[in-house]
């Protein structure tokens, strides 16, 4: 986990600061490490962090949890459940206290080669984890209250554009806009973060290279720092779509799904992205 702190005491409904409580709570007892994925993890840093427009409200939470085995995760919905809890009808989904929504998605030693999860008992559901191995490793220390103190590691956003670029790849047509949309989002607020700004202009490289655009040099940045993040396996699956070598999707579809009506809107989508894949491709672990 980083060791930056970043502080957001105050800013996120009291019913959501309960959630992550409890499930930090409950999975520190376990010896099990979690962390904030999905659009939980781009407001909490994003907006409620760095001040980002809030894309789209949502009160659904989503965490990843590294367990050893089936049975630990077994255990996990187990306590949650005793924390009043109630099971929904997915595996992976519980309802709050408060009726919020979460999805727990596990990963880990229960990963087949190909980084797939196959839900008991059957096995007929399978989901792919890949990328969520480091982005928990590298998950960001968020503090979401202050008094008592409660600390919830969080995916920074190298590991959300990970996460998406992933999940964009892996789900149906239907679903993949979403995942283009927050991509997208990533990219044009990256230049937000102080630090992210500070660096660019402290050491010019970028910021010369794309005749002083931030939003241009924060891509690229975003491209390197996710590219540092990623193994090998995530790296290989992202670099096989941006180099045209994936079997089903293309680069052009990750753009075009990004929104926009306007040709100009296209073009500035498809800069903003080939700023991330020249920093993504160049970058080395």
């Amino acid at each position: 986990m980083s060791s930056t702190l970043l502080n957001i005491s105050g800013k996120i409904d009291t019913k959501a600061v309960a959630l992550y409580a409890i499930v930090s709570e409950v999975t520190a007892q376990l010896a099990m490490p979690f962390v904030v994925v999905g659009a939980s993890a781009r407001d909490v840093v994003l907006h409620y962090g760095h001040g980002a427009n809030m894309q789209r409200a949502t009160e659904d939470i989503d965490f990843g949890i590294q367990v050893p085995d089936w049975s630990a995760f077994k255990i996990v919905k187990k306590r949650l459940l005793a924390k009043g809890f109630n099971a929904a009808r997915e595996e992976h989904r519980l309802i709050s206290p408060d009726n919020m929504q979460v999805d727990i998605v596990p990963f880990g030693k229960i990963e087949d080669e190909h980084a797939n999860i196959a839900w008991p008992p059957e096995g007929g559901w399978v989901m792919n984890v890949l990328g969520f191995q480091e982005v928990c490793d590298h998950a960001e220390t968020v503090r979401i209250q202050n008094s008592p103190i409660v600390d919830i590691p969080v995916a920074t956003p190298q590991g959300m554009a990970l996460l998406k670029l992933i999940a964009w790849l892996d789900r149906e047509a239907d679903m993949r806009i979403k995942d283009a949309k927050d991509f997208l989002y990533l990219l044009t607020n990256y230049e937000i973060i102080p630090s992210v700004k500070n660096s660019l202009y402290e050491s010019p490289a970028l910021m010369e290279h794309y005749e002083w655009d931030l939003s241009l040099a924060a891509a690229h940045q975003l491209g390197i720092n996710a590219r540092g993040l990623a193994k090998e396996p995530t790296a290989n699956t992202i670099t096989k779509l941006f180099n045209g070598g994936h079997d089903k999707l293309t680069l052009e579809q990750l753009i075009s799904e990004m929104g926009g009506r306007s040709d100009d809107q296209y073009t500035n989508n498809e800069v903003l992205t080939n700023a991330f894949i020249k920093g993504f491709l160049q970058s080395k672990k």
